[in-house]
């Protein structure tokens, strides 16, 4: 119930800015089952301790509350040693697809790297690269554009269960619109 109702409050200060309740809960459970997550994990994850942090413009630096972020997100999974999960690297709009793409992959190494240094270890962590293909606003606001700038830690399935059925993790959705996939480094 609680965490509905802090899904609820999310979707529902979201759709102020331009993201409706629909495409929200939508991409929050095509990401569940793309992935194979267990729900009840995936979703105390995101209410304990969130499961994004945001960068400035052109930046790949964790900032003060980026970092803060992380911290929780690393001391969770530390606790919860068996499940994996996939570090997506978004971009806004601004600036051509390539450089988008490359950014975002470098965004998501960023806080791969960062929460390796807190103690989960590299072989629980993917990352793939969205570029701006998965924003969540599409906007011209500056203000509202940052928060397609973005890295999100997306829990995945247990490690037991993605080596036992051979599954490598999430495989990165095509854009029909590009007809060009994320780039997946890793």
């Amino acid at each position: 119930m609680i965490c509905r109702n802090v899904l609820g409050g999310l979707v529902g200060g979201l759709a102020l800015i331009g993201v409706t309740n629909l495409q929200l809960m939508s991409a929050q459970a095509d990401d569940r089952m793309r992935l194979g997550a267990p729900l009840a994990k995936a979703a105390e994850f995101q209410s304990q301790v969130g499961d994004r942090v945001f960068f400035s413009d052109a930046s790949v630096e964790l900032g003060t509350r980026g970092r803060v972020a992380l911290e929780a997100q690393a001391a969770w999974l530390v606790r919860h040693p068996s499940l994996s999960v996939v570090v997506e690297g978004h971009a806004d709009d601004s600036g051509s697809f390539d450089r988008n793409l490359e950014l975002s992959q470098r965004r998501a190494d960023a806080v791969s790297r960062r929460l390796i240094q807190m103690g989960v270890a590299p072989d629980r962590i993917r990352t793939a690269a969205y570029g701006r293909e998965r924003q969540i606003a599409e906007c011209v606001d500056a203000a509202c554009a940052a928060q397609n700038r973005r890295a999100v830690t997306v829990i995945g399935p247990s490690i037991d269960t993605a080596s036992a059925t051979g599954a490598p993790g999430p495989a990165p959705r095509l854009d029909p619109a590009s007809r060009r996939s994320p780039r997946r480094l890793n």
